[in-house]
């Protein structure tokens, strides 16, 4: 939701974004720039889809290992749930209410959704909370 905004701050200040590509190896660089010491960063990029390497030199650098889905308090409360965690898809789909149940004793229902997930936008995690939040 704020890329638009994060990308038009940026790029009037000259940054670099560089996708398809992999970190290889990072070296500080110490230099003089006129009365100043500068430490910049000699950059090695690898290319996923060719043998096609890259060097250059950077002021910062920022990089993106994508996201993993944070789901370490699902698999904790998982066991303990009436439905163990388990979601009908069916019924997800279809707008109904959940009523798998595994664990009788259980006093919850559990399911993961959002982010827990896959990395998803923001509109998805609230779009399914509220497929399954509707019917309680």
């Amino acid at each position: 939701m704020n890329l638009v905004p994060y990308m038009r701050s940026l790029q009037d200040k000259d940054v670099t974004f560089t996708v398809t590509y992999r970190v290889a190896s990072v070296r500080l660089v110490d230099g003089q720039l006129g009365d100043q010491i500068s430490n910049q960063i000699k950059v090695t990029l690898i290319s996923d889809y060719g043998d096609i390497n890259k060097t250059r030199l950077v002021d910062q650098l920022v990089i993106n290992h994508g996201t993993l889905p944070l789901d370490s308090l699902y698999f904790e409360l998982k066991q303990d749930a009436s439905n163990q965690g388990e979601l009908d898809q069916t019924a997800f789909i279809g707008g109904l209410p959940q009523t798998i149940i595994r664990n009788p004793k259980g006093q919850y229902q559990l399911f993961r959704i959002g982010d827990a997930v896959a990395a998803r936008n923001t509109h998805a995690a609230i779009y399914d909370g509220l497929r399954l939040a509707k019917d309680i």
